[in-house]
């Protein structure tokens, strides 16, 4: 059965690529900021999932008869006022704002996986929690690294791959707490895999 991406990620798509599932790719149109309230009355978990549904829901239309798939990533800052949502930010000063704000912090990247099972009219969904921690930062650093590496395109405004290509002791990660690190970059495979297999009544189901 044919696998569809409703996203416009290009990390997604490549890391499905990468993995060997070949799919097509169909980006949804989703006003994800729409749904912002969610986070405080019913949780981040809440939020990833409704978002990914809604891309599923706008791309399935256009692919009966195949797996249509939607995924969301939302980061989340817990603070004393409430859990503070990471977005994407398009310009240099605030991607510096939001990774200073990340300094010496632990913070919650939750992802959202809904495969919609258009043949037979089935969803199946899943949640992915990665936690991120950060060295203490500094200003000029973070600018430079902003300078270089210009992530307008992640919330949270930096990019896990990009710790690999910056001086040895100059990454902002410390630690990552999670299944798998492509948890991080917003496509769980562990739990995608679980969720294909679900969508054979034949195959072995994963615990």
């Amino acid at each position: 059965m044919e696998l569809v991406l409703a996203s416009r990620s290009r990390y997604r798509a490549r890391m499905l690529a990468e993995a060997g599932i070949a799919a097509t790719v169909d980006p949804a149109d989703v006003d994800e900021r729409a749904f912002d309230d969610l986070l405080s009355s019913d949780g981040p978990e809440t939020l990833a999932l409704e978002l990914a549904r809604r891309k599923a829901l706008a791309v399935a239309p256009r692919h009966p008869g195949a797996l249509v798939l939607g995924a969301d990533q939302v980061g989340v800052l817990p603070t004393p006022g409430g859990p503070r949502l990471l977005t994407q930010q398009p310009d240099p000063d605030h991607a510096v704002a939001q990774l200073l704000s990340l300094s010496g912090t632990t913070h919650r990247l939750v992802n959202g996986l809904v495969l919609l099972d258009t043949a037979n009219r089935r969803e199946f969904t899943g949640t992915d929690v990665q936690e991120v921690t950060f060295r203490s930062l500094t200003e000029p650093e973070v600018r430079r690294y902003v300078d270089r590496f210009r992530p307008w395109d992640t919330a949270g405004s930096y990019r896990l791959e990009d710790q690999e290509d910056m001086p040895p002791g100059e990454g902002f990660v410390t630690s990552v707490v999670g299944e798998d690190p492509s948890g991080v970059l917003g496509l769980p495979l562990p739990l995608l895999r679980r969720l294909l297999s679900r969508t054979d009544p034949s195959a072995p189901q994963d615990p």
